[in-house]
């Protein structure tokens, strides 16, 4: 039972006896009370939420409450509060949900700091959906909020709560007396100016939700509410990646762009910003077992390489030293580095007689770095940003105390005269050690944290870059001298439509005579374009305005086409049922075709470079209005609602 209930806890519960029995209070706000209860016949905890006192007066909003509350109690979705009955007894409008245990997403970053990119990515991917579920039902939450996002207990599963309650009690975010309504830092800018609202409203609000989430902060903040409505109004906000560096570029644009002042340029529906989160975070995928052995045994056994060639180097400078000849240096180095790399040509000729190639090693690492990424990130959140700023800090002083120090024992002359300098020179002798001390421990320390999350990465960011390079191809080749490689792996690395296009396509180039590969010699280069512009319009489909997107996806088919009809053209000249002049006006055909697309890409750059100038000209120009409030901390305004 509540500690110390008040006369609307005791009211309800006497309008209510006999059907729920109230145990607390768990949230109040603009928007109303919720109250922790147990539903008497059924024995189930529920969460009721009852409309403010002053609002279930007015019948308008009363009958709109229930209407909108009747309305919700239909929509059965996993990330949707259930709703089990709404009414009104004495006085008070109630609408009673289920009781789902955990914190909702502000709590959430409030108590623990911004999500893990992945965490974000899944939370808004989950709401998303939910969205779009009741948009197609025809309701507009017009209230997403981090507030009304609850995130389960145990599973983290996100819950959208509150659906339809804003839209019964007010439409624009401002009321006649200039009065905020709702939660002044999640209101569009059409729900700031009292339009018409629909499902793209919701989705800038749940791009708000995307930014506090990734940066840990809203985009918008001032003194008051309304100085918080004004800048959704008249302000463009920051972008994500000058704020967290972290955050995965395609990510935080797709949240980016959910900020737009015009409902036109945001998605076009929860749905479509639901699938652009999958696109633009890529979730590791599973590592056929035989490239997962590769990456191991090479992580495992780097560290044995390195000692074994440090050791073989000492012995090759000893013997430089005693023989007093530099060239008995390289003999021991070339045989530590002969039996450093010997294992690993080994372990490449392995994945190479399995059928696997130079990109499927490349995709295998990219794919297993993904998931390091992950997990390092998840690591350096939950370690303590001050004590590592300490470490640094004091590194910095002990480092620089051991100059001081050492400088001022070198001034000390070699024979003390008097007994002050003995006990100076001591102090100093202490001094110097004990900064040594500082120095080591905190060097280790910062040093094994940069061995141990930070290097890997860019090691492994190196490694990727080789596996994709002619070089690489060149080695395997070499390497997999003698094996059969006509076969793939069953399981391979999961390929886009253009890469397995181009794979398909070389394989059936190398096997054409040598005449026809050097009068088809420009076929190789080609393909390699045509992959490339792929890639590049499969990044911008997930970046720029619809009317865009439809373009990019129509020019991302015909250059999959044209790889197609290059690969049908080399089938049918291997069967005899077709001539190399085919092959070589689809050739052309690709060319041309690529050029056009690659001009036009380098177009878009150009206008995009043009068009993000004179913005800043313009912003520069323009008279800033509100900036002394653009660092209030966010938990400095006081809260609207629950």
């Amino acid at each position: 039972m509540a500690d110390h209930p008040d006369a609307d806890f005791i009211a309800l519960q006497q309008a209510l006896v006999g059907e729920y029995s109230l145990e607390r209070e768990i949230g109040r706000g603009g928007m109303g009370i919720v109250y922790l209860a147990r539903e008497v016949n059924l024995a189930r905890p529920v969460a009721i939420k009852v409309l403010p006192t002053a609002l279930a007066a007015r019948p308008e909003v009363r009958e709109a409450f229930l209407r909108e509350s009747r309305t919700i109690g239909r929509l059965t979705h996993p990330n949707v509060v259930p709703v089990y009955a709404a009414g009104e007894r004495s006085g008070f409008a109630y609408l009673v949900m289920a009781y789902v245990e955990g914190i909702t997403l502000g709590e959430r970053i409030r108590a623990r700091g911004p999500l893990l990119p992945g965490q974000a990515a899944r939370v808004l991917r989950e709401v998303a959906w939910a969205l779009a579920y009741a948009h197609a039902a025809g309701i507009v939450h017009r209230d997403v909020t981090a507030e009304n996002i609850l995130l389960e207990r145990g599973t983290d599963r996100a819950i959208v709560m509150d659906f339809g309650i804003a839209g019964a009690m007010q439409t624009a975010a401002l009321s006649d007396d200039g009065r905020v309504m709702g939660n002044a830092h999640y209101v569009s800018p059409e729900q700031a100016a009292g339009d018409i609202v629909d499902a793209r409203s919701d989705l800038y609000s749940l791009g708000i939700c995307g930014f506090y989430a990734l940066t840990g902060r809203l985009p918008f903040d001032a003194e008051t509410p309304e100085a918080v409505v004004t800048k959704h109004l008249t302000e463009r906000p920051p972008s994500i990646a000058s704020l967290a560096s972290a955050v995965p570029v395609r990510l935080g644009q797709a949240v980016d762009r959910c900020l737009a002042k015009e409902p036109l340029a945001r998605y076009r529906s929860a749905e479509s910003f639901a699938e652009a989160i999958d696109l633009a975070f890529e979730h590791a995928k599973e590592i056929p077992a035989p490239l997962r052995v590769w990456i191991r045994q090479g992580e495992t056994g780097r560290p044995a390489r390195f000692v074994l060639i440090g050791i073989f180097a000492w012995v090759g400078i000893g013997f430089a030293f005693a023989t007093t000849h530099t060239m008995a240096f390289f003999g021991p180095v070339a045989i530590a580095t002969s039996l450093g790399v010997l294992p690993a040509v080994l372990r490449l000729r392995r994945v190479l007689r399995d059928g696997y190639v130079t990109d499927d090693l490349a995709a295998a690492l990219r794919e297993h770095q993904l998931a390091r990424s992950e997990e390092v990130a998840y690591e350096l959140a939950q370690r303590s940003p001050m004590a590592h700023r300490i470490m640094r800090i004091l590194l910095g002083a002990s480092s620089a105390s051991i100059v001081l120090f050492g400088g001022l024992m070198a001034a000390q002359p070699v024979a003390p005269v008097v007994a002050v300098d003995i006990g100076t020179q001591n102090l100093l002798s202490g001094a110097m050690f004990g900064s040594i001390g500082i120095a080591a421990i905190t060097g280790i320390a910062l040093g094994g944290d940069y061995l141990r999350h930070r290097l890997p990465a860019r090691m492994a960011a190196l490694s990727i870059s080789f596996w994709k390079s002619k070089w690489a191809r060149r080695i395997a080749a070499f390497v997999g001298i003698g094996l059969d490689h006509s076969t793939r792996p069953a399981l391979g690395m999961p390929l886009l439509t253009e890469v397995a296009l181009g794979r398909a396509t070389d394989h059936l180039f190398q096997a054409l005579p040598k005449a026809m590969r050097r009068e088809l010699a420009s076929l190789p280069e080609t393909i390699r374009q045509l992959e490339t512009n792929a890639s590049n319009l499969r990044a911008s489909i997930a970046v720029v305005d619809e009317p865009l997107a439809t373009v990019a996806r129509s020019r991302l088919a015909a250059t999959v086409a044209a790889l197609e009809n290059i690969r049908l053209d080399l089938l049918r000249l291997q069967t005899g049922a077709g001539g190399i002049e085919s092959v070589t006006a689809s050739l052309e055909a690709a060319q041309r075709a690529g050029e056009q697309i690659e001009y036009a890409v380098q177009s878009r750059a150009e206008v995009e470079r043009i068009s993000r100038t004179l913005t800043g000209a313009i912003e520069a120009l323009a008279p800033k209005h509100g900036d002394h409030g653009a660092d209030t901390p966010v938990h400095g305004v006081p809260a609207i609602h629950s």
